[in-house]
């Protein structure tokens, strides 16, 4: 990853070696928000689902209700006005005519007492009203539409909401909207004659409320239940994976714990053999004048293997704590003759990959400075930053020109690189400072909480 340069004036200028990603970071999942917002938003969606069906649901059970009406005035039609006529309702005779009226007076009274119906009427096909209960439209002639005429061809029922500004709907005006329905009827002649019903809407949209209400009740109900079913698996669901993750984590824990317990079994083999039998031998040998010399260079090699125990047996940070770990990681600089400055606040609050990675780059920072910086001093820092963890190792050595981090790392020198990677792999960001005669200062920042250390 190629570094990029951050401006600044009166020391080295910064270089951004990797930039934080939030997308690799692994903070701690919020399980109770998560399971909230997702019981929330099934809820909200079941609610949005349900309601939008419930209005598309009003014009679908409008028209339903407008073809009961229908259905409504065929059967009328059908069963009462058809029985009761008689060819003389189209006579020219006026007494004949009245006979023929006072039949369907009887045959629709009840209809006319009942209130569902605002004005019943009987066409001719040349648009005369041949009856009606309101005696003031009989005899009158109206053109018909051409959906009357339609009807009377094709003896089909159908209705429309009626427009009670024309003159043959003068009688039906402050009955508030009313629904036309219409149906045509035969004389025993054959004669085709149409029949209309004038219902309130009212009774319309009244019913259309009743099959609204009935399919909300079916919507909401087959929401619920699916809600009931879906919450439950959606639970499991976030257990499962609740558990993955606690599984995870003590996988980790398990893996950092067996190697310290394999460095610590090292470190032990190497103190209880090798180290004490050289310290015998030099023991021995310093008793002698003539091997004196020989036993100063296995002092010299016991004190050698001893640094090398106590890089090989780091304090474990979640046990002995963050500075003491650090303290470790810098032991070999000390065994080199280095001051090294470690300052940690303490209790700090961070999860154990995260102490893990700060181990880890703390040693190999301060590793890079004894074998290349040629430094008298190595300062190490940790401080909290709003939930995040930033480590500073800086020296005063001499400092490189920052373009060499430009290409391929040298055989070899892998630090910088595993530096980078303990940036990458928890999700944090790592910034450089050098520069010829300058020293060097690296900072790491990386979330408190991360989870995630490969």
């Amino acid at each position: 990853m190629r570094g990029h340069r951050a401006s600044t004036s009166g020391q080295p200028t910064p270089v951004v070696l990797v930039t934080a990603d939030p997308r690799r970071r692994a903070a701690r999942t919020p399980w109770r928000r998560v399971l909230v917002g997702v019981v929330v938003a099934a809820l909200l969606g079941g609610a949005v689902v349900a309601t939008a069906g419930t209005l598309v649901s009003q014009r679908v059970a409008e028209s339903f209700a407008v073809r009961d009406a229908t259905a409504d005035t065929a059967a009328l039609a059908r069963v009462v006005v058809e029985p009761a006529l008689v060819d003389d309702v189209t006579s020219g005779d006026p007494d004949a005519r009245a006979v023929a009226r006072a039949r369907l007076d009887d045959a629709l009274a009840g209809e006319s007492r009942a209130g569902s119906t605002v004005r019943l009427k009987l066409w001719g096909a040349d648009g005369t009203v041949l009856w009606s209960d309101e005696p003031r439209l009989v005899g009158e002639r109206f053109p018909l539409s051409d959906e009357d005429l339609a009807a009377l061809r094709t003896d089909r029922s159908d209705a429309e909401v009626s427009d009670l500004d024309e003159p043959e709907n003068r009688y039906e005006r402050g009955h508030g909207p009313l629904l036309e329905a219409y149906q045509a009827v035969h004389t025993p002649s054959g004669e085709a004659l149409l029949f209309e019903a004038y219902r309130p809407y009212d009774q319309v949209i009244a019913r259309a409320a009743d099959l609204r209400a009935a399919f909300a009740a079916l919507a909401f109900g087959t929401v619920g239940v699916v809600l009931v079913l879906l919450v439950p698996l959606l639970l499991w669901l976030l257990v499962r994976i609740r558990t993955g993750q606690r599984l995870r984590e003590r996988l980790l824990g398990r893996a950092l714990d067996a190697e310290a317990a394999e460095r610590r079994r090292l470190a032990g083999e190497l103190h209880d053999g090798p180290v004490q039998d050289v310290a015998g031998l030099a023991l021995s040998l310093g008793a002698v004048p003539e091997t004196r010399a020989a036993a100063e260079t296995l002092r010299q090699a016991v004190s050698a293997l001893r640094t090398s125990m106590a890089t090989i047996r780091p304090a474990a940070p979640g046990r002995d704590g963050l500075g003491a770990a650090l303290d470790d990681a810098c032991a070999r600089a000390r065994a080199a003759g280095v001051v090294t400055d470690v300052d940690v606040p303490e209790p700090l609050e961070a999860s154990t990959a995260a102490r893990t990675a700060v181990v880890r780059f703390v040693r190999e920072a301060v590793w890079n400075a004894v074998k290349h910086a040629d430094a008298t001093r190595i300062r190490v820092s940790v401080r909290t930053d709003r939930g995040d963890l930033v480590v500073r190792v800086s020296d005063d050595g001499v400092g490189f020109d920052p373009r060499l981090l430009d290409g391929p790392a040298p055989a070899g020198h892998l630090g910088t690189t595993l530096l980078r990677e303990v940036a990458e792999d928890t999700g944090g960001a790592l910034l450089l400072r050098t520069a010829p005669g300058a020293g060097t200062a690296w900072e790491l920042t990386l979330p408190a909480r991360t989870e995630s250390l490969r």
